[in-house]
């Protein structure tokens, strides 16, 4: 695979081997990769992005002058799941293909050969709780949650890779519920290295990438291996998993009604806050 050049600096919608990057921008300082996903208006990621995402990691295991990897991205929320717009407009083969695309996502953020520190805030849901889950080290914004709203909507997603966030019965309950979880609850569990106010959340990722880099980065390199192949058993097999369960529920003839209930009593919980909203401001007024 091509290598950038010493230094270089890739932005959005540069072509890397004949792929338009719309979603990833990429950069490097102080040897630390920084990856920055944005897709307005929530960060859903649709099966490009997950494309974008898979190419600039499997692009960083050629840099010798990357040590460390900072994943973060822009806006209110780190990403709000995958596009669940997706999973309508494709046909079995379309959707294997989605599959695909968000499983390599997964696995190249997690294989990546350096450290990679995921930076979240606001909303780290569905895929984007995977992602996290899936990077070495995590640090988090103080007002950042976590959930898997994957049972809401009749699919099945992140039962693996949470795993590495939450032990198992909590899992279970996440997974089972889909309820908003805050980042100090997640953290109760030891795996979130640091949570700070929003505006500090990326320097105290640079500062831990910076802890990383201080050291020879092919040892660094080889503590990872040997933690990854301690492991993982075969994570491509159990990313999977979710996939088969996901195409046994997107065939359920209750599934049209079921979505249609929870999309009524989403607006319906919108409504209610915003008329709550204007009854406070015209009690303030």
């Amino acid at each position: 695979m091509h290598a950038f050049t010493e230094g270089a600096r890739p932005e959005r919608n540069s072509d890397r081997k004949g792929m338009k990057m719309d979603f990833v921008t990429f950069e490097i300082r102080e040897h630390i990769g920084i990856v920055t996903f944005s897709r307005p208006p929530i960060n859903a990621v649709n099966m490009q992005a997950n494309e974008e995402l898979t190419q600039i990691f499997e692009e960083i295991n050629t840099m010798d002058d990357v040590w460390c990897v900072i994943l973060r991205a822009e806006g209110k929320g780190f990403m709000s799941g995958s596009d669940v717009d997706d999973f309508g407009a494709f046909d079995d083969d379309g959707l294997s293909r989605y599959e695909d695309a968000d499983v390599r996502g997964i696995l190249a953020v997690y294989n990546c050969r350096v450290p990679v520190i995921c930076q979240v805030q606001g909303y780290v849901m569905g895929h984007g709780t995977t992602l996290a889950a899936a990077s070495d080290i995590i640090v988090a914004a103080d007002d950042a949650y976590f959930s898997l709203p994957e049972v809401t909507i009749c699919v099945v997603g992140g039962t693996d890779a949470i795993r590495m966030l939450v032990p198992e019965k909590y899992l279970r309950y996440m997974a089972y519920t889909g309820k908003k979880i805050s980042v100090k609850e997640i953290a109760k569990y030891g795996n979130i290295l640091k949570v700070v106010p929003r505006e500090e959340a990326f320097e105290a990722a640079m500062e831990t990438a910076r802890e990383i880099t201080a050291n020879y980065t092919k040892s660094v390199q080889c503590v990872k291996a040997a933690i990854n192949e301690l492991t993982n058993h075969d994570k491509a097999r159990d990313f999977y998993v979710d996939c088969t369960y996901t195409h046994q529920l997107l065939k359920d003839p209750n599934r049209e009604q079921v979505l249609k209930e929870h999309y009524e009593m989403l607006e319906r919980k919108k409504a209610a806050k915003a008329a709550a909203k204007a009854a406070q401001e015209a009690q303030n007024g």
